[in-house]
């Protein structure tokens, strides 16, 4: 419970925050004020893709807003509080409401991962269901496993849930330990594996990228979550990014930051930061 309204107070500054933006944009000025928020991993190259949006389109201004999730991003999407959402997941069947668009962009890995001198390479499935059961406590030096979780809610404790019923078990049981450390955003999570000793979580390749984060990413069953693994479907375990948006705000500077996502620098940039780039669908 503490955790959900820990999420539901960042959301909502982040919100107000939103408020203050439009509140100082004159309605008079022929600029465009782009608002961009949704899941932590995606906010770095959100970044780096407004900088080069904007050298193309210097009249439009773009804000990316601090991490409030996917689900944060959504909703805020839906309520016309900003104009672009970040997503690590599928919408949902309320979610998919009339007019809401979501557009996949890049794939990046879902790496299990622990810090950088840890002298590790990988584990099995069942290894790993043993670390969040309880079963294996200890590297092989003795040193304790500091286990470092997600909330429930959130697309990467989804993700974790859906490799199968095993790790799905496992990893919501962990949940009732206490004192296990409870990363709220993407990047918390992160830098809490960089920095703790022993540490062993979830993350994406493309936050590990994008902040420079000193994580090692290991193998699962034998096989590395590397960029070409992904692409190859030799690695199984990735996540989806997508933009959402409403169909009836797609114009103007929504419209051209979206194709910029797809175009050959937008998919230059993406591919150097962690993701296997995809072709548009939905054919705007």
């Amino acid at each position: 419970m503490k955790i959900y309204l820990r999420y539901q107070v960042l959301i909502f500054a982040v919100l107000l925050f939103v408020g203050s933006i439009f509140t100082g944009v004159s309605s008079a000025s022929s600029n465009e004020t782009l608002i961009i928020a949704g899941n932590g991993s995606s906010i770095r190259i959100m970044k780096l893709m407004a900088d080069g949006f904007q050298k193309r389109h210097p009249n439009v201004t773009v804000s990316i807003l601090p991490s409030i999730g996917s689900t944060g991003g959504i909703k805020a999407v839906k309520e016309g509080k900003i104009d672009i959402g970040l997503s690590a997941r599928s919408l949902k069947q309320e979610e998919m409401i009339p007019g809401i668009i979501e557009e996949a962009y890049g794939r990046t890995a879902f790496i299990f991962g622990v810090q950088e001198s840890n002298l590790i390479e990988g584990f099995s499935l069942t290894e790993i269901e043993e670390i969040y059961v309880g079963k294996r406590r200890t590297w092989s030096d003795g040193k304790p496993i500091r286990i470092i979780l997600r909330p429930l809610s959130d697309a990467y404790s989804v993700f974790l849930a859906g490799i199968n019923p095993g790790v799905k078990s496992a990893s919501e049981q962990v949940h009732s330990v206490p004192g296990v450390f409870v990363g709220i955003t993407d990047r918390e999570a992160a830098v809490q594996i960089e920095r703790t000793p022993g540490s062993f979580g979830i993350t994406s390749a493309a936050i590990v990228a994008a902040e420079k984060l000193k994580i090692k990413a290991i193998s699962v069953d034998g096989v590395l979550p590397t960029l070409s693994n992904v692409a190859a479907g030799k690695y199984p375990y990735a996540l989806t990014m997508s933009v959402v948006y409403r169909e009836d705000k797609y114009t103007g500077a929504v419209k051209d930051f979206i194709s910029f996502t797809f175009s050959n620098d937008g998919r230059k940039l993406l591919s150097a930061n962690g993701y296997v780039t995809l072709s548009r669908m939905v054919g705007k």
